[in-house]
């Protein structure tokens, strides 16, 4: 798997491996992954199960994050669309959330 590549100038804040929960024909599918948080952006690159699971979205279009059951992290975005994110290390992404500035509700 290769490392994010940072634009100029930008600073990693916090990577660790997750799954990006998405719901396929009414039931929910893990995609594990890694979930990268940078100063400007955030970015989920599947490791396995859907290559559509991935996504990356500036930080102007996340509107916020909540935090669930298990430390499921679920990122809300300026259009409505939720992106839910589980793992073992979502406390370590909690902190690289918050410290990107956004707001958990």
């Amino acid at each position: 798997m290769a490392k994010l590549q940072l634009n100029s100038g930008e600073k990693l804040l916090g990577e660790a491996q997750a799954s990006h929960v998405r719901t396929v024909m009414f039931l929910p599918e893990a995609n594990p992954g890694v979930l990268y948080v940078t100063d400007r952006r955030v970015v989920f690159e599947p490791t396995r199960g859907r290559m559509s699971s991935a996504f990356e979205s500036s930080l102007e279009e996340i509107e916020g994050f909540t935090v669930g059951a298990a430390s499921t992290v679920t990122l809300q975005f300026s259009g409505g669309e939720r992106r839910k994110i589980t793992g073992m290390f979502n406390k370590k992404l909690i902190q690289a959330l918050t410290e990107a500035g956004i707001r958990r509700d």
